[in-house]
């Protein structure tokens, strides 16, 4: 038997819950529902938020001046789908299961807009501000993103305190079959609402301690209802500066809570994890003279470990845990104060235990991503 035959005959598995960064693949031959399912929603507070903005933005202070960036990326990627070695080969040898996947590799183009508006009032200073992001892959056109981020920050000596909302329309991971309902290939997308508070404190010059509560919304298309759910993730850091370098540390807990499989009798996707985070940032230095003021340059190194662990007690779920390792290297360098540049590499690895072979076949992967970004402040 030939190994395209062989890669042909092998039986699609499941898909799981993992919105962001997932290989995943979707099988249930016994789901009752045979058409597409209806997207029933709870309301949100997007119109109250954008409402809160706009006449923060409206309240004007005349000695208040707008800030704002404008920034321009590049990103490229060697496993935009994040597939596993085997789904690479089955690719490779023209599997009909993966025939949306134009290359694996691509380029994305981005541009992001900041607009923020400070307003002092005595020891305080309020500032609103709006970020709109626009993402276009050159290869894979589906992977198109426009997001928009909602904040007010409030700044009074030693602490600050962030209130943010986001909202992520459409954010497609890549196609799966649709087994209880069309028995076809379909987009896997999603809307995010995304609710987050952080309080930053400086009890020191050179100590600075920082806490964030996220709250998310999962909402997917008609075809997939059953991996809805909400997402809650609490973070705890401190940050300290030493003469030369900077180091910083972080621990959060995330649970997402799967909802939509109760209704569809589906397999439980939730799951819990540990995350740790440390950065290593040298200070600015100079290009060129002792000045740091109009050209400097600044290298850093960021290390993040998450692991995850699976709530199911299914066959596809059950004892299944990832063990993420995201490793960072970047360089900021300033060319004048108003022009930067951002020199980025990211390394993701995967690794999987579980009990189910498929799994362990399915779901490691590595990727690699290379991101130049231009910014201008004005």
């Amino acid at each position: 038997m030939t190994l395209s035959k062989a890669l042909s005959d092998t039986k699609q598995s499941t898909r799981e819950i993992y919105p962001d960064r997932q290989n995943d693949l979707k099988n249930d031959p016994d789901k009752k529902v045979r058409n597409p399912r209806p997207v029933t929603r709870k309301k949100n507070f997007r119109p109250i938020i954008m409402c809160f903005a706009f006449v923060m933005l409206s309240w004007a202070n005349l000695a208040a001046q707008i800030e704002g960036k404008v920034s321009l990326g590049i990103h490229y990627t060697d496993n935009l789908f994040q597939l596993s070695d085997y789904d690479i080969s089955r690719w490779k040898h023209d599997s009909e299961n993966l025939d949306f996947v134009k290359t694996t590799d691509d380029l994305n183009i981005s541009t992001q807009i900041d607009i923020a508006y400070p307003i002092p009032y005595r020891w305080w200073t309020f500032t609103p501000s709006i970020t709109a992001k626009f993402n276009q892959n050159v290869s894979n056109t589906d992977k198109y993103r426009t997001d928009s981020l909602f904040r007010l920050r409030v700044d009074r000596y030693y602490w600050s305190l962030t209130a943010l909302y986001g909202y992520y329309p459409y954010i497609y991971y890549r196609h799966y079959r649709d087994d209880g309902g069309t028995e076809e290939n379909q987009k896997y997308s999603y809307e995010r609402n995304l609710y987050r508070a952080e309080l930053v404190v400086r009890p020191l010059q050179k100590l600075t301690t920082f806490g964030n509560v996220r709250y998310e919304d999962l909402y997917y298309n008609q075809y997939f209802t059953e991996a809805d759910g909400n997402r809650l993730t609490a973070e705890l850091g401190t940050r300290y500066s030493f003469p030369s370098f900077s180091l910083q540390g972080s621990y959060s807990f995330r649970e997402y809570d799967c909802t939509g499989y109760k209704e569809l009798d589906e397999n439980d996707g939730s799951y819990e994890s540990n995350i740790y985070r440390g950065v290593l940032r040298l200070k600015q230095m100079p290009i060129q003279g002792n000045s740091i003021k109009q050209q400097s340059w600044q290298p850093y190194l960021e290390l993040v470990r998450e692991d995850r662990y699976y709530q199911g007690n299914d066959s596809w779920y059950g004892g299944r845990e990832y063990h993420i390792y995201n490793t960072t290297a970047g360089l900021r360098i300033k060319f004048k104060p108003s022009i930067k540049l951002s020199l980025d590499y990211l390394h993701i690895f995967r690794n999987v235990e579980s009990p189910n072979a498929s799994v362990l076949r399915l779901k490691e992967f590595s990727e690699n991503r290379f991101s130049a970004t231009l910014q201008y402040e004005f």
